[in-house]
């Protein structure tokens, strides 16, 4: 009788338990079905607009596809390389390099001084 009631009580204080997480389970997934839709309409602005090449960077004809070229010099050597990308490679490369000047910020602000970091 006693495991009885043990099992009933635990059974109770569980179950609002089990509902909330479930709850919030449904909650993570509106988020992303949300972003899933309007990924589309995103999209599609993104097509409406031109594509303008960042400075430096020439638009060239390799058959039929388009691709945005470079010359750049590697480390190491005086003689430049060309570098091409299509319009994707050049995005994610833009967000890459905006990515990459963020941490450096975020470097800068956290250590900028001695007292900020301490006696590290």
């Amino acid at each position: 009788m006693r495991k009885l009631l043990l099992n009933l009580l635990l059974l109770l204080l569980l179950l609002p338990l089990a509902t909330a997480q479930q709850a919030l389970a449904d909650d993570e997934v509106k988020p992303a079905a949300a972003a899933d839709a309007a990924a589309p309409a995103e999209k599609a602005k993104a097509d409406d607009e031109t594509f303008t090449p960042p400075p430096g960077w020439r638009q060239k004809q390799r058959g039929k596809f388009v691709v945005y070229c470079s010359k750049q010099t590697e480390k190491g050597t005086r003689l430049p390389k060309e570098v091409c990308y299509d319009e994707d490679g050049i995005r994610a490369m833009l967000v890459a390099q905006r990515e990459d000047q963020e941490r450096v910020d975020q470097m800068r602000r956290v250590c900028s001084s001695l007292a900020a970091c301490g006696s590290n």
